[in-house]
């Protein structure tokens, strides 16, 4: 879940460098826009890591982007050095993730390293309560293997999905 976000965070920093002399991978050649839209019933959700997982066996990159303060998600795909704006064509599973803010005393520490087995149980056991108690993503949208949202890119249209997860919540 946090490997997803830091994958995501990384290939949007990529984009914003001056990529402009990195070849374009073959696959990657035609990109289609891509626009996701997060609610939670008329609200707008920011922060939303989105990801795009492609529902047949997929290439070596990765289509993701994160919600403004309007819950809208641009996709850009990226592949080792190289990102551009869209997704290739294809079906996908939609992910969400949103990560909350740690309590100090839940924060990874140095010392973690060196806790007796049942104090590290103890820390995991309150960071877990911690994540299902501040949950803003319903769990069911957190896994390509759970979400039941699917997108179709197709070639020279433009995909615009809303997803509010108001209808995911228990």
């Amino acid at each position: 879940m946090r490997t997803t976000l830091l994958f995501c965070t990384l290939a949007i920093l990529l984009f914003c460098t001056d990529c402009s002399n990195v070849p374009v991978p073959d696959e990657l050649k035609t990109l289609y826009p891509v626009t996701i839209i997060v609610t939670d019933g008329n609200q707008a959700i920011e922060g939303v890591a989105v990801s795009l997982s492609a529902k047949t066996s997929g290439g070596a990159w990765a289509s993701c982007g994160v919600t403004n303060v309007k819950g809208v998600a641009v996709i850009q795909t990226s592949r080792a050095s190289y990102t551009g704006k869209g997704a290739p064509a294809g079906d996908y599973k939609v992910i969400l993730i949103k990560t909350v803010k740690l309590p100090p005393e839940l924060e990874p520490q140095e010392e973690d390293q060196r806790l007796a087995p049942q104090a590290a149980t103890a820390k995991q056991a309150k960071l877990e309560a911690f994540y299902e108690k501040n949950r803003v993503i319903p769990k069911i949208l957190e896994n390509s293997n759970t979400s039941p949202i699917e997108l179709m890119v197709a070639e020279k249209d433009a995909a615009i999905l809303t997803i509010d997860i108001a209808q995911y919540k228990k």
